[in-house]
C-alpha cells in the first residue's frame, strides 16, 4: 500500500484478523540480497568476505482475493492468470486447494498499445468450503462516485513521494475518493496533503486483486477489485502523487459473477 508521506505510517497498518475474508492469494519467496557500502565495492574482491552466508528468504506477496461465497474467490484476472490448480490460498490459518479458476470471457491484459485491461476480474473456486469466515457481500448500488472507499492489501510499502520502497507483508488500509466512474472502472486519484482524506493510499505491486469497501448498514462491501495505475503522460511514477488508480467496478459485474458461482 502507498501512503502518505506526512502522518505516521503506523496508522495504516491493521490486524488481518479485522479483515479474514481478504487475504493474499499468490506469494513467492525472495532472497535477502547480501549488500556492502559504495567503499566496499572499490575493494579487490579478496578483501570481501570468503566464506559467504547461506541465504535468507522473505514472503512477497503477489496478488489479492476476497472470499465472496464460502468457496469462492474474488480476485482480478491478471493476478489470477498466475496461479493454477496446483498452487493453495491460505484463509484464516487454513489452507485450501484451488479447484477451478474462471477468468472474465472479456478479460484483455494490458499491452503495449493498451492503457488498461479490460474486464480484470476472475473467480477461483477452492476445493471445500471456507467455514470460519464470513463472506463480504458485493456492492450493488450504482452511487459510487464520491464515496471515500477502504483500500485493504499486504503489497509493497511507500509513500506517495517515492513510491514503492518496502516489501514487508503488513496488512494496510487507506482511503481514497471515488473521482470518477464508468461501465468498467471506479477510478481514483493520489492526491496529495492537504487536498486529500485523512488516511489518503492507493495500491502498491502486490496489491492487485484487493478490495475497495464501501461501509454499508450491513458492514464492508466488495465495490471494486484493484486492478492498475496510469498517470496519463505525466511520467510521475509509479505510486507518485498525481496518478491514477482504477478498480474493476464490481456492480457493472455482477450479473456475470452470479451466473458463474450460481451454475457450478
Amino acid at each position: 500500500m502507498i501512503i502518505r508521506h506526512d502522518i505516521d505510517p503506523d496508522r495504516y497498518l491493521v490486524e488481518p484478523v479485522k479483515f479474514p475474508a481478504v487475504f493474499a492469494v499468490d506469494s513467492f519467496q525472495e532472497e535477502v540480497l547480501v549488500t556492502y557500502d559504495k567503499i566496499d565495492e572499490l575493494l579487490k574482491p579478496s578483501l570481501l568476505p570468503s566464506v559467504q552466508p547461506a541465504p535468507e528468504f522473505y514472503t512477497r506477496y503477489d496478488g489479492m482475493g476476497m472470499l465472496i461465497r464460502p468457496d469462492w474467490v474474488l480476485s482480478a484476472a491478471h493476478v489470477s492468470t498466475e496461479l493454477s490448480s496446483e498452487k493453495e490460498i491460505e484463509i484464516a490459518g487454513h489452507t485450501y486447494p484451488i479447484k477451478d479458476i474462471v477468468l472474465h470471457p472479456g478479460f484483455r491484459n494490458y499491452s503495449a498499445n493498451k492503457e488498461m485491461a479490460e474486464n480484470d476480474i476472475a473467480l477461483i473456486q477452492l476445493s471445500h468450503s471456507v467455514n470460519n469466515v464470513d463472506p463480504l457481500p458485493l456492492y450493488k448500488q450504482k452511487d459510487e462516485l464520491g464515496t471515500v472507499v477502504t483500500f485493504v492489501g499486504q503489497g509493497d510499502y511507500g509513500n506517495g513521494l517515492i513510491g514503492p520502497d518496502e516489501v514487508d507483508g503488513k496488512m494496510r488500509t487507506a482511503t481514497n475518493r471515488v473521482e470518477k466512474t464508468d461501465d468498467q472502472w471506479l477510478i481514483f486519484k493520489f492526491d496529495a496533503p492537504p487536498e486529500c482524506t485523512e488516511l489518503e493510499g492507493i495500491s502498491g505491486p502486490g496489491d492487485s486483486g484487493g478490495p475497495a469497501l464501501i461501509k454499508t448498514d450491513e458492514g464492508w462491501a466488495i465495490a471494486g477489485i484493484s486492478s492498475g495505475q496510469h498517470d496519463h503522460g505525466q511520467n510521475l511514477g509509479e505510486g507518485r502523487y498525481g496518478v491514477w488508480e482504477y478498480y474493476t467496478r464490481v456492480s457493472f459485474q455482477l450479473d456475470w459473477i452470479e451466473s458463474i458461482v450460481e451454475s457450478k
